[in-house]
Parts: C-alpha cells; structure tokens; sequence
C-alpha cells in the first residue's frame, strides 16, 4: 500500500485512503490492529496539516455550513441535563461548539471528547485548556469508560473494522451509556429514500428511537441524516 499523502481535497483523500486500508484488512494484507494504526496516523497527518478548527475536524466546509450540518442538528437530540462524549472528538472543536451553544438553552451538559490519537489530543488540550482534563486518548472500540454518559456521540460506526460494526454498536450501548442516556449516530449525508445503514441496523435487532432529517443544503439531492437510540 502507499502511503497517505493529504492534499487539498482533505476527507475525499483520506476517505479514499480508509476504503484501501478495508480492502487490504479483508484480503488479509493487514491486521486489524495496523487497520487502526495505519487509520490514526493518517488522520492525524491531514487534520494537523490545517489551520482552520473546521479542517482540524474533519469538515471541509465554512463556519456557517459547519453548524448547519454538524452543530444544529446533534444539538436537536440533546434534550436533558447530563454529560456527553464525542468519539473522534479531534481537535474538540464540536465539544467547544456545543458547549457555547447550550449556554443559551438552560440545560446543563459538561461535555467530554475522545481521540485515537495521542497527537490530536496533545493538541486539543493545547487549544482548549478548559477541557484539558476531559480530553481522552483511547481507541472507542475497546475504550471503557470509568464513568458512563448521558449522550455518547460517534459520527460514524465505521471507527471499527466491518465486521466488528454490530460489536462496537453494542459495546456503546453497553458500556458507555447510563440508563435513560442516549446514543447519538451521524450526520451523515444519504439520498432521501437511503435507508442501507438503517437495514443493517435492523437485521442486528436494532431499531433507532428517532431520527432527525435536513436537506443538504444544495443541489445535490442529498439528505443530511442523524439518528439516535434511547436505553431504557
């Protein structure tokens, strides 16, 4: 494999670089521990190498389409007082965000953020010394918290290898959720009717407690989707 080369096309790059590493993970040309390895150090060299928080995170659009499809929406699941986790935190500029969104809600939310890279923490804390000490390095796959949340975020269960998805699904309904917490999955961008995602889900047992739908913001037909699961 080749190694990874970040240029200015930034997600697509390292989206790209990440399907490689699965194939080769699949074809046995990797193990699953260089999969995270090689993933991580990856990640890191492209989000180190900007200079904007939103980059330094992994989105590649400006501040306003930031918080419409990122911010906006994780905020409408939030519905409690409690703590909250982002997985894949990066440089905690999500965390920062909604922190200073929910000042004006009157809920109270302390928020926590958790990174496979030891390099992006050292810089989050850097960036954010208010959160220093709620900035955690640890891979969420095998991560057990010491103490479980009231809202636990991924972006994506695709942070696991395929088929260990279900079991990463389960480990943080399991293991990082407080009864009554909710786990939040997404956005991510689908067309309208897309339901693939939601199909797996289901053929695991799984059925989200609820959804939430906006449109992409241009031309391109896409959706903006997030869901969430509510444990009893």
């Amino acid at each position: 494999m080749t190694d990874f080369q970040p240029t200015a096309s930034h997600m697509e790059d390292l989206n790209a670089y990440c399907d490689e590493l699965s194939a080769a993970l699949k074809d046995g040309l990797i193990s699953e521990e260089r999969w995270y390895e090689m993933r991580r150090d990856a990640t890191a060299e492209l989000y180190l190498s900007r200079d904007d928080p939103r980059g330094q995170s992994g989105h590649d659009g400006d501040a306003a389409r930031w918080r419409y499809t990122r911010v906006l929406m994780i905020l409408e699941a939030l519905h409690k007082d409690g703590t909250f986790i982002d997985l894949g935190c990066a440089n905690g500029h999500l965390i920062e965000c909604l922190h200073n969104w929910v000042q004006g809600t009157g809920m109270d939310v302390k928020f926590y953020g958790l990174d496979f890279s030891d390099k992006i923490i050292k810089f989050a804390r850097k960036r954010l010394p208010a959160f220093r000490k709620r900035l955690l390095v640890g891979n969420a796959v095998t991560w057990e918290p010491d103490k479980k949340f009231d809202y636990v975020h991924a972006h994506e269960i695709s942070y696991a290898p395929e088929h260990r998805e279900q079991e990463f699904l389960e480990h943080l309904l399991k293991n990082y959720l407080n009864p009554g917490g909710r786990l939040i999955i997404g956005p991510w961008a689908v067309y309208r009717d897309g339901r693939e995602f939601e199909e797996r889900l289901s053929s695991w047992g799984y059925e989200p407690t609820g959804y939430l739908l906006k449109t992409h913001g241009d031309d391109t037909g896409l959706t903006r989707k997030m869901i969430w699961f509510d444990k009893p």
